[in-house]
This record gives structure tokens, C-alpha cells and sequence, in this order.
């Protein structure tokens, strides 16, 4: 029942990787302020959250600022769309007392990342992620691919495997900044499997190759034209999605390099919620790198 719930739920729509509010003073979570962002992202028309990930700087928060980020991302989202809860780690043993408090606090499903820094062959990522599972039997699980900041991957053999291997083996949240690799992946996933994306540049291209939804971080922020986009595709409406995903790409040139994480909690700021600045040495930005006014001029330009 859970598996199909989330199914239904998420297929063709639109999970936010959302960006987690910080005490600019503690470097603590900011508890108050995820209630806020949960509720600005489910008013906006999202279909999911993906708490504590890349852009949620997870792998980042000791795990105890981990378990309080996820317990209030649940409670504040109240069953209203389902909640990912991000365990993964760079060893085992984490990720899986981090899939365990999942578990316990009943997340709707589990994301772990590959190992990373250190490269390791498929054998020891199948038995990595049999692990972390294993720890949660009754929640769905999706590895996430993301090997260009992880350096390990998820590769289609790997991808069979735990389809064979792990019971509650859901699908993959796939990252990759290889189109080619992307398709591969969905590809190998069968019509059980779910294949969701985080590449923002080619989203439309990945929902056409057979994607079966959208996981991105500057969703976090401005979510209407991930929900716009995703919404037309699965419509039919191609033109209008093609138009949104240029306004996607839009939104995504001025963001500074390597600052990427500073510029998505500054347009949440803009948009009146205090999310902090991102966690050191990630920088923050002296400047706006964009002004809400004009995004919201192109918004209404999408629109037309």
C-alpha cells in the first residue's frame, strides 16, 4: 500500500530538494523556518519533498541536526505530500542509523547517496545500499546518482542488482549531468522502477526520454516553473513545456559559480522567508544574483 501510495503521489510531478534554513548564528537548523518553506513549497503546487540532499546540505549537518531537519520537514508536511528523507553518508554505519530513525518517524521513502570521495566498485555500493535498506525493510528506498560530486555512480548493471536485490528497492534520483548516462538509466528501469531527475538544464528532454518526475534544488526556490513545466509535459501541452524550460535555463545562468546553494537561499529570502545563509566554507552572496521583481515578470510572461 505504501508503494503505490507514493507511486500515485509522485509520478509525473514535482518533488523540491528542499533547502534547509539555518541559524546564521549556530549554524543550527532553523526549525520554525522549515515549517515556513514546507508550507510555501506545498502552496505552490509541489507534489513531494526531497529533505536534506545536495542542495539540503545534509552530508554537511551532524546527525542529530539531521534526525531534527527530517522529524520537522514530516510534522510540518502532515501527510499533505509525501516527504524523501536523504540518509546517505560516506560509511555505512551512519546511513544506516539514519535509515532507522527514518523508519521510525515514518518517512515516506529513503534516499541514499553513493559513497563518496573514495572510489569503490559496484560490489561494495550493492552491499552499501543492501545495507542501509535493509535497516528500513518497509520503507522505499532510491539510491541516488550524482557521480560528477560523488565520484561514484550508479551504473545500469548496478541498477539491476538492486532491482534483484533489495526488496524495497523503489527507483533512483538521478542527477547525472550525462544525458546520455540519464537515458541509460531509464532505460535499464522498468515500468516498477522510478527514474526521477535532477538536471534542470535537460528536464524536459529526461521527462521525454521517459522520466518520471522532477527532483531539483532550484525548486527549493522557485518552484512554479517545475510545476508549470512538468504539468504541460504530462498534458501534451509541448510548446508551453519547451517555454518554461527556457525560462528554467534563464533563471539558471546568472547563479555564480560554485555558489549555487548561497544563491537559491537568497531567493528564498526575497521571497520573505529567512532561510539563512548556507552552511561554511559554501559562500554566501554579497549581491543578489537576481531580483524576485524580474523573476516574477518572466513568470508572468510564461504564462501568457
Amino acid at each position: 500500500m505504501k508503494y503505490e501510495y507514493l507511486r500515485q503521489r509522485i509520478y509525473g510531478g514535482v518533488l523540491p530538494a528542499m533547502a534547509t534554513p539555518i541559524n546564521a548564528d549556530s549554524e543550527k537548523v532553523a526549525g520554525r523556518v522549515v515549517e515556513q518553506l514546507v508550507d510555501f513549497l506545498i502552496e505552490s503546487g509541489v507534489d513531494g519533498l526531497f529533505v536534506g540532499g545536495s542542495t539540503g546540505e545534509g552530508i554537511l549537518l551532524p546527525q542529530s541536526e539531521r534526525m531534527m531537519l527530517h522529524e520537522t520537514a514530516l510534522k510540518a508536511a502532515h501527510k499533505r505530500v509525501p516527504v524523501l528523507v536523504h540518509v546517505g553518508t560516506n560509511n555505512t554505519r551512519e546511513s544506516i542509523s539514519l535509515a532507522k530513525h527514518a523508519a521510525s518517524i515514518d518517512a515516506d521513502a529513503i534516499v541514499a547517496v553513493t559513497p563518496f570521495f573514495y572510489q569503490v566498485h559496484d560490489d561494495a555500493l550493492l552491499s552499501h545500499f543492501k545495507a542501509i535498506a535493509a535497516a528500513a525493510p518497509d520503507t522505499p528506498f532510491f539510491a541516488y546518482d550524482i557521480p560528477h560530486m560523488a565520484v561514484n555512480g550508479v551504473s545500469p548493471n548496478l541498477l539491476l542488482r538492486m532491482k534483484s536485490d533489495i526488496p524495497s528497492f523503489f527507483g533512483v534520483k538521478c542527477s547525472n549531468p550525462d544525458a546520455q548516462k540519464i537515458r541509460a538509466l531509464i532505460d535499464t528501469a522498468s515500468t516498477d522502477t522510478m527514474v526521477l531527475v535532477g538536471n534542470e538544464r535537460i528536464a524536459l528532454g529526461s521527462l521525454a526520454l521517459g522520466a518520471h518526475g522532477l527532483i531539483s534544488g532550484l525548486a527549493s526556490a522557485i518552484p512554479e516553473p517545475f510545476v508549470e513545466l512538468v504539468r504541460d509535459f504530462f498534458a501534451g501541452r509541448l510548446e508551453r513545456a519547451r517555454t518554461y524550460q527556457l525560462l528554467i535555463n534563464r533563471l539558471l545562468d546568472p547563479i555564480p559559480a560554485g555558489a549555487r546553494i548561497g544563491a537559491i537561499k537568497d531567493m528564498i529570502k526575497q521571497r520573505g522567508i529567512a532561510a539563512g545563509p548556507p552552511l561554511a566554507p559554501r559562500p554566501r552572496l554579497s549581491s543578489d544574483w537576481l531580483a524576485w521583481q524580474q523573476v516574477e515578470k518572466w513568470l508572468a510572461a510564461g504564462k501568457q
